[in-house]
């Protein structure tokens, strides 16, 4: 008989239990050096090749084959040369001060002697959009196998392998390669179809045919105990095979090597994704789990989530030691939490009464103290989130010197940030399948003397795709309106730092109409507007003039046109909601159906010199509308050349 129950197998067919399930499989994938391998895939070179990823002087990204000459990301890239001539630097992609877009300089960067070839960073911006871009390609490949995906960063992914296991246990024609199921397989699986179990019961024992299953990758079992013994055995290997098979997916359609990490909880995953590098991986079984944590490899700093001050002041608040600090806490307090919490309470009083500061909060410290007690035994159960689509972005500079000692220089690095934000802005609705609008936009710079000053306005465009114009114009009167109330200060210019950020964005379905876009302001047209209230089929008397079915026609009173079809109506009356919406933003003509003839003597009328009023108004022209309606639209505007266009309105 099992260990494990049929509740147990049952809750991985459920993206909402089957992390709390002892049955669970997770993984955690990783790309090796992935912004290396980026470049390494772009530029055509080898898994051999030495390729560094600078950023100035800094190395962001580490190729295995560079890491054997030494080379480190704490070097800088003359120090890495340094160490060896062999390596081969490739610079991030850039945005040049003054553009919207970003583009390469291969061989060039701060290690050239020639001048022209040094990238200042005074003059350029870091992008790294090529790397985002690579990582949701690798991301749909996650989410074409699996249902659930957590994306931990742009190189990082937890997977919940329950349903596919769960799937292929029960279902699959072949469980090994090339051998038909098993008879006592086949009568654990009449059971389960059949319903013929009950929840609290524990499962049968595991078939002698399912015992020569494989694992996928490296098992890590010191102690050369029998692989396959229960059901977690079982799937386990079945999740490496997934794993195995997602992995290579990755590497044959993208280029990209991963390293992956098979286990029961996200942190012992995260752990063994990073135990085997590169191209790698490791899989733990439960039975090994405390051994794997106790490998010398790993202390409570090494849990995400204790890496930074809290692992340390936990380290010292319980005298635990700097090395085999998990088995030391496992063994010292092994009955229950509220032990650990009850002597961690005390350590903090102490540390009170010396008036010494710490970062544990005292009403989280149950909580903490339970977490820690699951840590250290590989018991700590934690869900997959599955990626949310973000609320704001921000691009932002630091700036060296005098690269912004003007408002001409803001507006040049706004001109960077607009093309920036409206690039990721798309890319974010490529990935959602979404219309995304943001509706503020936000500019912060950071003076001369240290003090911030930001600025927010609306974004008011109307159509369905922002471009970077649309941010520019934006960013560049908040800017001069920021330069108007504090430029004079003696310590304003030249900036340290500046920014530009987007946020309250407005998401739609891609195939919504105007009027599903537009929403209330729509129906209150709708029950507003003359045009749009009167349009209704026309009525025919029927003691005039019997009338067939096919012979009923849809009248726009307004426009006296009529449609064969309530669709051909519909998509007529979207055209007087988009006339009518248009207006309200650009004004409207004396040609205009929406407005009537006083409004039209009081908007319209040429005023004098007399009585001046400030005009924003857009010269228009005639054109020929939809079914025979007319329409205005706005004549290109007259062109002016450089940034300061911007200013014209002011």
């Amino acid at each position: 008989m099992s260990k494990f129950k049929w509740s147990d197998l049952i809750k991985l067919n459920s993206k909402e239990e089957a992390y709390i399930s002892p049955l669970a499989v997770l993984s955690h994938i990783d790309a090796n050096a992935f912004f290396a391998q980026v470049e390494e895939v772009r530029c055509g070179y080898t898994k051999d090749a030495p390729v560094v990823c600078v950023q100035w002087n800094s190395i962001i990204a580490v190729s295995y084959a560079a890491r054997k000459y030494g080379i480190s990301r704490m070097d800088t890239i003359q120090q890495a040369l340094k160490k060896s001539d062999k390596i081969i630097p490739i610079h991030t992609a850039v945005f040049r001060k003054g553009e919207d877009f970003w583009q390469y300089h291969d061989g060039c960067g701060s290690w050239m002697e020639d001048k022209d070839k040094q990238l200042p960073n005074e003059l350029y911006k870091v992008s790294l959009d090529p790397y985002r871009r690579e990582s949701r390609k690798i991301f749909k490949i996650f989410t074409q196998f699996c249902d659930l995906a957590e994306k931990a960063s742009v190189d990082e992914v937890f997977l919940d392998l329950g349903r596919l296991c769960f799937q292929k246990l029960m279902f699959s024609k072949e469980l090994i390669p090339h051998q038909k199921n098993a008879e006592d397989l086949e009568r654990i699986r009449e059971i389960f179809i059949n319903g013929q179990y009950q929840l609290d019961a524990y499962l049968p024992q595991i078939p002698d045919s399912l015992r020569k299953i494989k694992f996928e990758g490296d098992v890590y079992n010191p102690n050369a105990i029998p692989l396959i013994d229960d059901w977690d055995d079982v799937l386990l290997a079945l999740g490496s095979q997934l794993t195995q098979l997602i992995r290579e997916q990755i590497e044959k359609s993208l280029g990209y090597t991963t390293s992956c990490g098979v286990a029961k909880t996200k942190t012992v995953c995260k752990l063994a994704s990073n135990f085997k590098k590169p191209n790698a991986q490791t899989v733990i079984l439960n039975r090994c789990t405390e051994t794997f944590l106790d490998c010398g490899k790993f202390e409570i700093t090494s849990f995400w989530s204790l890496g930074g001050l809290l692992g340390k002041e936990l380290i010292d608040a319980l005298n635990a030691p700097n090395s085999g600090s998990i088995k030391f806490i496992r063994e010292k307090w092994s009955s229950s939490p509220n032990d650990l919490k009850q002597y961690i309470e005390v350590q903090l009083s102490s540390k009170d009464a010396n008036h010494k500061s710490t970062v544990i909060e005292r009403s989280k410290i149950g909580s903490l103290a339970e977490k820690l007690f699951a840590l250290v035994r590989g018991d700590y159960w934690s869900p997959l989130t599955p990626q949310t689509m973000v609320k704001s972005m921000m691009s932002n500079k630091n700036m060296n010197g005098d690269s912004c000692k003007t408002l001409v220089d803001c507006i040049s690095w706004l001109e960077v940030f607009s093309g920036e934000l409206s690039s990721r802005l798309h890319e974010l609705e490529q990935e959602y399948d979404k219309t995304v609008i943001p509706r503020t936009v936000t500019v912060l710079v950071r003076t001369k003397s240290g003090l911030t000053h930001s600025k927010s306005g609306p974004l008011t465009k109307t159509g369905s795709k922002i471009d970077s114009q649309c941010l520019l114009k934006v960013g560049s009167k908040l800017i001069m309106e920021l330069g108007t109330k504090f430029g004079k200060e003696v310590q304003y210019y030249p900036l340290q730092n500046i920014n530009m950020s987007v946020s309250h964005f407005e998401v739609f379905s891609s195939k919504k109409s105007i009027v599903d876009m537009f929403g209330n302001q729509a129906q209150i047209l709708e029950s507003d507007d003359p045009a749009t209230r009167s349009v209704s089929p026309a009525i025919v008397d029927p003691g005039r003039q019997p009338c067939l079915s096919s012979e009923v026609k849809f009248e726009c009173q307004p426009c006296r046109l009529t449609f064969a079809t309530e669709k051909h109506l519909q998509e007529h009356r979207d055209y007087h909601v988009a006339m009518r919406l248009s207006e309200n933003i650009n004004g409207a003509d004396e040609n205009s159906q929406n407005i009537s003839i006083g409004e039209k003597r009081l908007l319209l009328t040429k005023r004098t010199p007399s009585t001046p009023v400030q005009s924003h108004s857009i010269k228009r022209i005639k054109t020929k509308g939809p079914k025979g309606i007319k329409q205005t639209k706005k004549s290109k505007p007259e062109s002016s050349n450089g940034i300061m266009k911007y200013f014209s309105k002011q």
